[in-house]
């Protein structure tokens, strides 16, 4: 289970927050990953930090575990496996679908620091971020 809805980030979130576009994605990775976490770590095997604008948050998909997103650092203390580094506009661009991840990173909108092999499966994690219609 995700812990994206626990009380400690509601408190955490601040005014800013509520107006970026990435807040909502974000919010909705979270949920993605009360169904699709294990699948995603089993994928992606490894731990993500999304540095988007002035805010930190890092999506945990070790191996065997359920997957986490919560703001600031990895808790473990250890280096990530990827950072992703993107400002808020681009973010929400990307994971639209209205930005291509290739492209980003050679037009200089995304910068990647870490595992280039972890950074070439990012698609499920956008997908996972994407608005689900509500049928």
């Amino acid at each position: 289970m995700s812990s994206f809805s626990s009380p400690l980030l509601v408190r955490a979130a601040t005014a800013a927050a509520a107006n970026k576009a990435s807040t909502p994605l974000l919010q909705q990775l979270g949920k993605s990953l009360e169904a699709e976490g294990p699948a995603l770590a089993n994928r992606i095997k490894g731990v993500v930090v999304f540095k988007i604008d002035d805010e930190e948050w890092t999506l945990d998909l070790t191996e065997g575990t359920q997957g986490q997103l919560y703001p600031g650092p990895p808790k473990s203390g250890d280096k990530p496996d990827l950072t992703l580094t993107i400002s808020d506009a681009h973010f929400a661009q990307l994971v639209m679908g209205k930005l291509n991840p290739q492209n980003a990173f050679l037009m200089r909108k995304l910068k990647i620091n870490g595992s280039m092999g972890m950074a070439m499966k990012l698609q499920p994690i956008l997908d996972a971020a994407q608005p689900q219609s509500k049928l």
